[in-house]
């Protein structure tokens, strides 16, 4: 991620499209053009840093952090909300368990980063 978001210049976004990257039918399908011209860019210039096994991260970077969970969705991430704290986990127990009035539970598709910020100052 470092290699991606530093030193090649890639958002956030970008890094998580790479290392989850969509299928090459899901690429073919999209009707937006732009988007698929970036996703088949990405896929082609760098094709070996796709991690093609079940995972999921949790990347900490200077005001935020990004989780991510493998594009097959071999490894569970569930996120909630409750006021202005997030929550990561891999089920939605052991957010309960933190937060029992969590809110806006989802589970984000295979390959969808979900970023979140921090405001200036704040943790």
């Amino acid at each position: 991620m470092d290699y991606l978001i530093r030193v090649q210049g890639l958002t956030l976004g970008e890094a998580a499209s790479v290392i989850a990257a969509p299928f090459w039918s899901t690429i073919a399908g999209k009707t937006d053009l732009a988007d698929k011209e970036k996703h088949t860019f990405l896929r082609t210039v760098f094709p070996s840093l796709l991690i093609t096994g079940p995972f999921s991260i949790v990347l900490g970077f200077n005001g935020g952090l990004m989780a991510l969970n493998d594009r097959l969705k071999l490894r569970s991430m569930v996120v909630g909300e409750k006021d202005d704290k997030v929550y990561i986990a891999s089920e939605e127990a052991a957010i309960r368990t933190m937060e029992p009035n969590a809110e806006n539970i989802w589970a984000p598709a295979g390959g969808e980063p979900v970023i979140v910020k921090v405001k200036d100052g704040a943790y």
